[in-house]
């Protein structure tokens, strides 16, 4: 009687190789994870960017005495406010100002629409947006006793 014993356990050289073939199939998802995480992170802060210049354009405009001041100021305001932050877009800030129309002593309220492009072409893979077009909106109310 011939009793043997196998052991059901892989011997290393039956396992050999293995882990090159594991990498190569989980490295290039790795690295589309890290990539999209990129993205989304870029997004969020570029979206927090402008929403920051939304509401410094919006200000700035209602602190002002007339509306063509208020579009001078606003607009400067809202282009330094993405410089300063490190956003490189070409924004558009379009303002609302019809506020400023109304009778010294009448509530009114300027809105400040800022739209800028984030570029993602340096981070994105192939098969992922190279852009993405953020836009915030930001209200200030005028000050009602602004012409007196």
């Amino acid at each position: 009687m011939n009793l043997s014993i196998t052991s059901s356990k892989p011997t290393r050289a039956q396992d050999a190789g293995n882990a090159a073939i594991e990498v190569a199939v989980l490295a290039p998802l790795f690295i589309a994870f890290l990539a999209g995480l990129l993205v989304v992170m870029r997004v969020q802060q570029g979206g927090a960017v402008v929403a920051q210049a939304a509401a410094d354009a919006a200000r700035h405009a209602s602190i002002a005495r007339t509306a063509s001041q208020a579009h001078a100021d606003a607009t400067s305001s809202a282009l330094t406010t993405l410089r300063d932050r490190g956003l490189h877009c070409a924004p558009t800030v379009r303002l609302d100002l019809s506020g400023f129309y109304r009778p010294a002593g009448q509530a009114g309220t300027v809105a400040a629409h800022v739209t800028c492009v984030i570029r993602l072409t340096d981070i994105a893979l192939p098969g992922m947006p190279g852009s993405r077009t953020v836009t915030k909106t930001h209200r200030s109310p005028i000050d009602i006793y602004r012409a007196r």
